[in-house]
C-alpha cells in the first residue's frame, strides 16, 4: 500500500496560551468584558493583548451583526483577523467597535 500524504503542521494561533484557558473563550461571548478588558489594555499600553483580545473576540461573533452594529463593513472586521494582513485599524474603527460593544 502507498503512504498516504500529510498535510503540513498548523500554525500556532497568536492566542498561544489564552486558548487553553477555557474560561477566557467563554468569557468572550460577553461583549462588556471584551470591552473593559480591551479598554484596561490600551491603558495600560498592553497592545499585544488588544489585539489578542479583539482579534478573538472578532473570530466568536457574527461579522454581519458587529458590522451593523458598529456600522462599519464586513470586510473591514475580517481584515482586522487575517493574519496576512498588518494589524493596523484606524482610531475611527476601533472607536466604533468599542462603541457597538457598549449597545
Amino acid at each position: 500500500m502507498a503512504k498516504t500524504a500529510t498535510s503540513a503542521k498548523r500554525k500556532k494561533s497568536s492566542l498561544g496560551s489564552l486558548k487553553k484557558h477555557n474560561v477566557f473563550s467563554a468569557r468572550l461571548r460577553d461583549p462588556r468584558i471584551v470591552k473593559e478588558v480591551l479598554i484596561d489594555a490600551l491603558m495600560t499600553n498592553d497592545l499585544e493583548v488588544f489585539q489578542d483580545v479583539l482579534v478573538a473576540y472578532l473570530r466568536t461573533v457574527s461579522k454581519s451583526r458587529l458590522a451593523a452594529k458598529s456600522k462599519l463593513g464586513r470586510q473591514t472586521l475580517y481584515d482586522l483577523i487575517d493574519e496576512k494582513k498588518e494589524f493596523n485599524p484606524t482610531l475611527s474603527t476601533l472607536g466604533s467597535i468599542l462603541e457597538a460593544l457598549a449597545a
